[in-house]
């Protein structure tokens, strides 16, 4: 028999989890088919899911596109969950939530900017304070691109689209179905956790993902009320069964190991500050188009100098700066990782000497040279001294930024690259006689590593002066 409307079944195959299918026969299969082959989700194989890690393992060179499509396929197995536990106690699954928390999961990145969370804080800078979650909700609703229409077509009703991009602008949780997109149990981290251990070859952070998934349930855990007078709330969340909290360490410390050796390795924050610096330089003369060619060495044709030459921020009018904020998604759109790296030819040529030595140093990998304060000792109060004595040295570099600081690395046992780790429904809980509590409270192991721990980095345009700031002159 034929599926409906001659409807094909699709298969994708993945390194992560095999073969994933997109049923011909079913609704919400086919709609996740057709966002995929949107040029919204298209846009994301030009995304690495890694920024630019591939600096340091070679390997890393995989997409956001191939990560979503992993976390949909997660977030049904975690539908499956609900429904099973909803049966356990004797509630009945909520059919249009899950519908809603799937099809969140699979479009969950679109708004995701070039080189990961990099440009990020170069928007900031820049007075773009827009987080990817905010440019993916205005994605999703955008009435000129085709993620809208597609979503308000699935349900007759029409608000399907709204339900969407709520769920994944939303902050605190109201229902378990929002844990299925932000929790410390969600699809995104389940992927990815796997997946960047995988292309980056590392051998640590393996997670039991199988008896993970066998003893997940479903809890209810205290979030704090915004107001502050109010009494905590309780919110549905995932949790794990006791016989799980072995493997719950486990995957705990598989996220506190690929932080400190994948995603804050000291080169990988390098290349983002070096890059940092790089667009920070290129922004400012993209403010002026009229010298964005010869000073930035872009085109002004170049999507770069098209977003940035856009400052919504600047307009006190609400109907310019809507009419803004429209233009700057449109060029958004058109920037991801090739529209930048395959730019630094032209940047060479930039009239701006920054500009045209980061991107000849960023095309042949000459870097700058790091010095973590941890050379000095893991003492506290000897970094700081050292610390202090450089920020003396070197203040004209720092000023001048040939001298980059970077006191952002810091990682604890929740700790989520880019998102809020101090939120309750992030922390993992497991059940203990009947009743869910935080790991940190059953576990030692866990609870050793819950304190923030910072890396206090110095990157230096010149060799000669990290050696200098390395090795301290003794007074006579």
């Amino acid at each position: 028999m034929g599926t409906p409307e001659g409807r094909r079944t699709q298969r994708v195959r993945d390194p992560v989890h095999g073969l994933i299918v997109f049923e011909g026969g079913d609704d919400l299969d086919q709609l996740a088919w057709s966002l995929v082959n949107t040029p919204e989700f298209q846009r994301l194989r030009r995304i690495r899911q890694l920024g630019v890690s591939e600096f340091v393992f070679p390997g890393a060179t995989h997409t956001r596109f191939a990560h979503s499509i992993g976390v949909f396929h997660t977030a049904r197995k975690l539908i499956g969950i609900i429904e099973r536990e909803m049966a356990r106690i004797g509630e009945k699954a909520d059919d249009r939530r899950a519908e809603v928390a799937v099809i969140a999961a699979l479009i969950h990145d679109l708004g995701h900017g070039p080189l990961s969370h990099t440009f990020e804080g170069v928007q900031k800078s820049r007075g773009v304070k827009k987080r990817h979650e905010l440019w993916t909700a205005e994605i999703i609703r955008n009435p000129n691109g085709s993620i809208g229409p597609l979503l308000e077509r699935f349900w007759k009703r029409g608000d399907f689209c709204e339900e969407v991009a709520s769920l994944l602008e939303a902050g605190d949780p109201r229902d378990i179905y929002h844990a299925v997109v932000s929790s410390s149990f969600d699809a995104d981290r389940l992927d990815y956790l796997r997946r960047d251990r995988l292309m980056t070859g590392t051998g640590a952070g393996a997670i039991d993902f199988d008896w993970l998934m066998e003893h997940v349930r479903v809890g209810k855990v205290p979030i704090e009320a915004p107001d502050p007078e109010e009494d905590e709330q309780l919110v549905p969340t995932f949790c794990l069964d006791g016989k799980a909290r072995a493997a719950a360490e486990q995957f705990l410390l598989a996220r506190y190991t690929l932080n400190e050796q994948v995603y804050l390795h000291k080169t990988t924050r390098c290349v983002e500050h070096m890059i940092a610096k790089l667009l920070r330089s290129v922004a400012r003369h993209c403010e002026r188009p009229e010298t964005a060619s010869d000073m930035a060495g872009l085109p002004l044709t170049h999507p770069l100098v098209a977003f940035f030459g856009y400052r919504p921020d600047l307009e006190k009018d609400a109907a310019a700066r809507a009419e803004k904020e429209r233009a700057a998604l449109t060029y958004y759109l058109l920037l991801d990782d090739m529209a930048i790296m395959g730019s630094l030819d032209e940047m060479r040529r930039a009239k701006d000497a920054v500009i045209a030595d980061l991107a000849r140093r960023l095309q042949e990998r000459r870097l700058y040279k790091t010095l973590d304060l941890g050379y000095f000792g893991q003492d506290e109060g000897t970094q700081k001294k050292h610390a202090r004595r450089i920020e003396r040295t070197f203040a004209d570099q720092i000023k001048a930024e040939t001298v980059l600081r970077d006191e952002e690395a810091t990682i604890s046992i929740y700790t989520q690259i880019g998102g809020d780790d101090e939120r309750t429904h992030k922390k993992l809980h497991i059940f203990d006689a009947e009743e869910p509590k935080e790991i940190t409270l059953l576990s030692p192991l866990v609870e050793t590593l819950k304190d923030k721990k910072t890396y206090t980095r110095y990157y230096f345009e010149v060799e000669s002066d990290r050696d200098a700031a390395r090795t301290p002159q003794r007074k006579p």
